[in-house]
This record gives structure tokens, C-alpha cells and sequence, in this order.
């Protein structure tokens, strides 16, 4: 399946097999949110985020970019925003959903149930003592990276993406997780990069740098059964500065869209791969829905 809208290239399949079809040193960005490790359910046995150990999970991640590498332009910008997880997280945590008042709520009870399931989605991992052990935080971005600078990317960002708006959790051992990873990757020293588009204002009334701590609210939705979909003020800010006006943004795992939304407002042109059929439906709408919007605000005086 394929939706092709102005520059746009949106197609439901297997990035793997869907990106030779994309001529060689020609994408400009990759921004995009990968499955996490034993978090979520979204196509079945076999996906990313299904492999038997975090060790496992952070090699297949890099070949995966591997991949990708040679359809990158030299000047290109990879952004990738991933999460992290304890080792023994199973069914405990999620036999009851809190809101943030504290109050179950059995509509996300079951959105949750759905996707991750009652089950513990971790594979059984002998505990060892070390690594493994229950409670364990895995650092499996921080694995990640290094994992990438082993193969050659350069690493010119760890963005710590805040979530000023996350639900309060259960927990009362550690302190309640308000954050996520966004690397920022390059292939060589010199690539495209424009800071002015998203300089923010300083106490001195200068523009300045943002700085790499990015507090920006999470963006549920409605209508969908994706549960970790990234806001698109998020993209939109690493879009503004790291791909030109006309350039090629990739999506590998485009999920509900919204780089493809951004990309639309922000003229761009975007490539777009969605496995799961749902989610590619459900993006289809929500693009649709928001040009559609958009083009009800334009004000042609403007």
C-alpha cells in the first residue's frame, strides 16, 4: 500500500525491503522513534523489540541503521528517540493504570493491557547478579550509542527529551522516570545544522542556544491504539534544524505520522514507512484530517 501526496512518499510494508527502492545518498534526516525492548505489542512474534536480550535488541537496532546508512546524504542528521527499561518489568506494573490523580481509570487500564499484555513481555533471562537482576535499570540507550560509535556514526547529541506531563506511576522505590533520549547522529564532522531556526529567547532578551533539554508535554491521541506516539513539537524542532527547506525527511517507523504532519507545515518532503496496516490507516486519516485544517486556517492576506 502507498500514499503519495505532492513530495511525499508514505508506504505500508518493511522498511528494510521499501528503502531500496530510494535512490542512494539522497535523504537528508532520519527522525524517528524505534520499538523499545519488551515494552509494547505492535505486530507479533519476531518484531523489533522482541529479541531474547537487551544485548540482542541494541545489535539488531544498529544493523537496522546500518541499513539505512548509504541512503543518507553525507550532510545528513539522524535523530532517534529511545526509552529505557528495567530488567524483571512484567505484569506487576501494569495490573492497574493510574491518571494523574492518582485514580485508576479502566479505559487506559485496557488500551495498556492490549498492547503490552498482563504477561511479562521480557524474555526469561536467568538473573546473573550483575546485569541481570530484578530492578536492574538496562541503560539500553546509553548501549545503544555506544554501539552506533562502534560502527562508525559520530554522536554529536545526548537531548534529554523532559515530559513535564507524565503520569505519576506506582512506584515507590526509585523516583518516577520524566524522560527519554533523543540521539543525534551524523557521518561525518561536517553536515547541515541550523541553530538560528530554534534559538529561544534568553533572561537578556538575545536569542540563544535551546541547550540539549528539551521539556516538552507528551501528545496522546484519540482514535488510535499506538501508545507511544512522540509530540509533534519534538519533531518539528529537530526538523526545523536539521533539514533544509525542500529536503528529504525519512521516517522508518512512521507509526501515527506525525513526522509526516510536520513535515507538510514545515515544507518538507517526507518518506514514510508504517508496518502495521492500523497504524498506516490511522496516520492516512490523521494527515488528512490535518490538512484539511490547515487549509481552513489559511489566510491568504498573510
Amino acid at each position: 500500500m502507498k500514499t503519495m501526496n505532492m513530495n511525499h512518499i508514505i508506504q505500508c510494508g518493511n522498511t528494510l525491503e521499501l528503502i531500496k527502492q530510494v535512490p542512494i545518498e539522497t535523504v537528508d534526516l532520519i527522525v524517528t522513534s524505534p520499538p523499545y525492548w519488551a515494552k509494547r505489542v505492535y505486530n507479533g512474534e519476531g518484531e523489533l523489540g522482541s529479541e531474547g536480550t537487551p544485548e540482542e535488541y541494541v545489535k539488531r537496532l544498529a544493523d537496522f541503521f546500518d541499513v539505512l546508512r548509504p541512503y543518507l546524504k553525507p550532510t545528513a542528521n539522524v535523530f532517534i528517540n529511545i526509552g529505557d527499561t528495567y530488567f524483571g518489568s512484567g505484569a506487576g506494573a501494569w495490573n492497574k493504570y493510574l491518571d494523574e490523580e492518582g485514580n485508576t481509570t479502566q479505559v487506559l487500564k485496557e488500551r495498556k493491557e492490549k498492547y503490552y499484555t498482563l504477561k511479562p513481555l521480557q524474555p526469561k533471562i536467568k538473573q546473573n547478579g550483575k546485569l541481570y537482576q530484578n530492578k536492574q535499570l538496562l541503560l539500553i540507550p546509553s548501549r545503544f550509542a555506544i554501539e552506533m560509535q562502534d560502527r562508525g556514526w559520530i554522536l554529536r547529541n545526548d537531548i534529554i527529551w523532559h515530559k513535564p506531563n507524565r503520569i505519576p506511576a506506582s512506584v515507590t522505590d526509585r523516583f518516577n522516570n520524566m524522560y527519554e533520549h533523543v540521539f543525534h547522529f551524523v557521518r561525518q564532522k561536517s553536515y547541515f545544522f541550523n541553530l538560528d531556526a530554534v534559538k529561544i529567547m534568553g533572561a537578556n532578551g538575545k536569542m540563544k542556544n535551546p541547550g540539549d533539554i528539551w521539556a516538552i508535554n507528551t501528545q496522546p491521541l484519540s482514535g488510535t491504539e499506538h501508545t507511544a506516539t512522540f509530540p509533534e513539537r519534538l519533531v518539528e524542532t529537530i526538523v526545523q534544524c536539521a533539514c533544509p527547506k525542500n529536503g528529504i525527511v525519512l521516517d522508518p517507523f512512521l507509526g501515527t505520522g506525525t513526522t509526516w504532519i510536520v513535515c507538510e507545515h514545515l515544507s518538507r518532503n517526507c518518506i514514510g514507512f508504517e508496518i502495521n496496516p492500523d497504524f498506516f490507516h490511522f496516520a492516512q486519516e490523521r494527515f488528512n484530517a490535518s490538512t484539511s485544517q490547515m487549509l481552513l486556517n489559511y489566510d491568504p492576506n498573510n
